[in-house]
């Protein structure tokens, strides 16, 4: 494919693009396939390790280490023999402190051909930052933008990519982030700091098809992030005449009778969940600076887009009316947030949003829009 605005590289150490469920990067790449450049997707930390952790990109395994064309998107699943890691032991982290930077060090030929060609590369929140260094020293020139969608913090990623991150801060060209409530995290990035705001596809809301649900009262919940089975647990049995409805959760739990469980599937296949639930759920469970979800939740962004009101616990409401909060664990505040939510069910009006081309575009170049500025 030959470059027209320019060649962009994605690099993530979390999602692939060709993975069922898509995350907003996926939609940003496709955005600017539409808006002609050249788009290519390097996905990391990949290894024989991701076969104990149940990885979504596992079903890639034989198609790793080689380029493939997707939808005009050239992806690369670069797997290696090992990758480090977060744990929750303090030992095991320590030795990792020590393996970040080796792995940091890894060359790939096609990894490191795709960096010196770019003329913009976009660094997916977490651990692909410790490959700051290595892009700049392969393209000087590239212009080199890290897309925060979460706090390190609330993900759980190891220290040392903060360290590292604050350390190569002068090799970031901007930073664009979901949520103002992150600024706090990225003071080091001063004047280059913008807000990503969330897009939507009109064309994937159009000819959603027919309801999935039998007649009565549905809830869906579509994500993994901070998945909190309790809330099904607890809730549900509480609530019978409610049929919930979970997709893509990324674990298995002990699901009451009325929760059906669904397998991680492809984005346009959940719409029909979505679109024609009575209400929509965010089950996060809590976790270190977690209130930026109010702002950065996609799936709180879609219940809008499709007038859902929506579940969530308290931190995620934020000021919108049309969110119902509970205190995560409380059996009792869970129930009467879904009873409000239901109250509220037929009379939420649908949010309008940009489109992924727009957010793309503001992505590469925030300094286009004042609007997007944030102060550090």
């Amino acid at each position: 494919m030959s470059a027209t605005k320019g060649r962009v590289v994605f690099l993530s150490a979390y999602h692939d693009y060709r993975t069922p469920k898509k995350a907003s990067i996926q939609q940003v790449a496709d955005g600017l396939v539409r808006a002609g450049y050249d788009v290519s997707f390097v996905s990391t930390r990949f290894s024989h390790l991701s076969k104990l952790t149940g990885d979504s990109r596992l079903f890639l395994w034989d198609r790793a280490n080689r380029v493939e064309m997707v939808d005009g998107v050239r992806c690369y699943l670069w797997r290696t023999l090992a990758h480090p890691f977060a744990s929750r032991s303090g030992l095991l982290n320590r030795v990792m402190d020590a393996i970040y930077p080796l792995y940091a060090r890894l060359s790939d030929r096609t990894v490191d051909g795709l960096f010196r060609a770019a003329d913009f590369i976009i660094i997916e929140s977490s651990v692909a930052a410790i490959s700051l260094r290595r892009i700049k020293a392969l393209n000087p020139q590239a212009k080199v933008i890290y897309y925060a969608t979460d706090r390190l913090d609330t993900v759980g990623a190891h220290p040392f990519i903060r360290r590292r991150l604050v350390e190569d801060a002068a090799l970031v060209d901007h930073v664009c982030l979901r949520s103002p409530k992150m600024v706090e995290d990225f003071l080091w990035a001063g004047d280059r700091l913008f807000r990503a705001e969330f897009g939507i596809n009109a064309d994937d809301f159009a000819n959603v098809g027919p309801s999935p649900y039998p007649a009565g009262l549905s809830a869906i919940a579509v994500g993994s992030m901070l998945f909190d089975a309790d809330f099904f647990r607890l809730v549900a049995p509480r609530v019978p005449e409610v049929q919930f409805h979970v997709i893509g959760c990324g674990t298995s739990f002990d699901a009451p009778p009325n929760v059906t469980v669904h397998a991680e599937m492809k984005f346009r296949d959940t719409l029909p969940y979505v679109k024609h639930a009575t209400i929509g759920i965010a089950p996060y469970r809590p976790a270190p600076g977690v209130e930026y979800l109010a702002e950065s939740s996609l799936k709180l962004a879609q219940y809008e887009l499709l007038a859902l009101p929506a579940v969530c616990p308290d931190f995620a409401v934020g000021d919108n009316p049309t969110r119902s909060g509970y205190t995560p664990g409380d059996a009792a505040l869970m129930e009467a947030a879904v009873r409000r939510a239901l109250a509220m069910a037929g009379a939420v009006a649908p949010r309008r949003f940009l489109s992924w081309d727009e957010v793309a575009e503001r992505v590469l170049r925030p300094q286009d829009h004042p609007e997007a500025r944030l102060s550090a």
